[in-house]
């Protein structure tokens, strides 16, 4: 199913992205539910519409757990009280799938149930656990789940991305009102509580999908661009399918470069100059870079892997600068390889 467009959409509430903070009660559940990392992408949620704001979770009420081999992607359903339509808002979500910054499929996860206003988390299985989903699929059973917000977390500690409900609601999807809020909008903007989405394979009711893709950092890092770009519905696709969905949302324009700066790597000990700004920003253009912040953006595809003298898992980047090479770490049948991954024929240093 294409994307639709949704017209007259309220979007001035995104200037106050730095300055939205979201806070849950003590005794909510999803307290316990999310790691640092998904933390790190709800807080980066940018907004649509009706008020979704940087979210800040308070992070005293969540349990450090195991580190996963994967993409980390958490589920929240909506609520129905005692006496409301049968038709629950709980319900299964078949798989998660994660697919690289080529829109290439690099794994996925089992199924998992979604209580009636609870919160699921499920892992995507890859292969090299280090490689961040830039596009996550979920595929919903024939049950029908209606979704309040999904947060995405990468194992490399880079920032993650997020999704609400209130996206589908603007897309053209079916919806229902939240009734849990996810936390207050400062300076006395009240609560914030997001619409539902529904996704079900049998399309009980009217609904439209049984699954849909999204670009993680469309509404995180990148929701300026996203919004000022006219894609905030383009970053999210639905399809009528239980499985995962090949198509790529919205895809990010990055201008071919010459091949002088193809051939070219820059390496830069100047404070601020990271990785992680060159590669979220939607105009940046140029060499390869490694920042200080121990990291590598490739500037071709713009995506961001992180030094393994830096964070040392699967996928990380090695370097051998007199060779002017990078090399990718994999662990293959319990063994740990370097995958050639990149060779320049000049390598710059920057520096003050």
């Amino acid at each position: 199913m294409a994307p639709i467009m949704a017209p007259n959409m309220a979007l001035s509430i995104l200037c106050l992205l730095p300055s939205l903070t979201f806070g849950l009660s003590t005794d909510d559940k999803v307290a316990t539910s999310l790691d640092r990392r998904q933390v790190g992408a709800i807080e980066a949620l940018g907004a649509i519409g009706t008020g979704l704001g940087i979210i800040d979770f308070i992070k005293s009420n969540f349990a450090p757990e195991a580190e996963p081999e994967g993409t980390i992607v958490t589920i929240k359903a909506g609520r129905s009280d005692p006496g409301d339509n049968p038709n629950d808002l709980n319900g299964t979500i078949s798989a998660a799938f994660g697919y690289n910054s080529g829109n290439q499929f690099i794994g996925q996860s089992s199924g998992t149930f979604v209580d009636n206003g609870g919160v699921a988390k499920v892992v995507i299985d890859q292969r090299v656990s280090g490689q961040q989903a830039t596009f996550v699929s979920l595929a919903a059973g024939n049950d029908g789940i209606c979704i309040s917000w999904i947060a995405v977390g990468f194992v490399d500690d880079t920032e993650g991305g997020a999704w609400t409900g209130d996206i589908g609601k603007e897309c053209g999807q079916r919806w229902t009102f939240g009734k849990e809020s996810a936390g207050t909008i400062p300076n006395g903007g009240g609560e914030y509580v997001p619409h539902c989405t529904w996704l079900d394979s049998d399309f009980t009711d009217g609904t439209m999908s049984a699954s849909m893709k999204f670009r993680t950092r469309a509404y995180g890092a990148d929701v300026r661009a996203t919004l000022e770009g006219g894609r905030a519905c383009q970053s999210t696709i639905f399809g009528r399918d239980e499985g995962p969905i090949g198509a790529q949302p919205a895809k990010r324009d990055v201008p071919e470069r010459p091949q002088w700066l193809v051939d070219e790597l820059v390496i830069s000990s100047i404070p601020g100059q990271t990785a992680e700004e060159l590669c979220s920003s939607e105009t940046s253009w140029g060499e390869d870079f490694i920042g200080v912040d121990g990291k590598f953006c490739d500037m071709g595809i713009k995506q961001l892997i992180p030094l393994c003298s830096e964070q040392d898992v699967d996928g990380c980047i090695d370097i051998a600068e007199a060779d002017k090479t990078l090399s990718r770490r994999s662990s293959v049948a319990r063994r740990q390889l370097k995958i050639a991954h990149k060779t320049y024929k000049k390598v710059t240093r920057v520096s003050l």
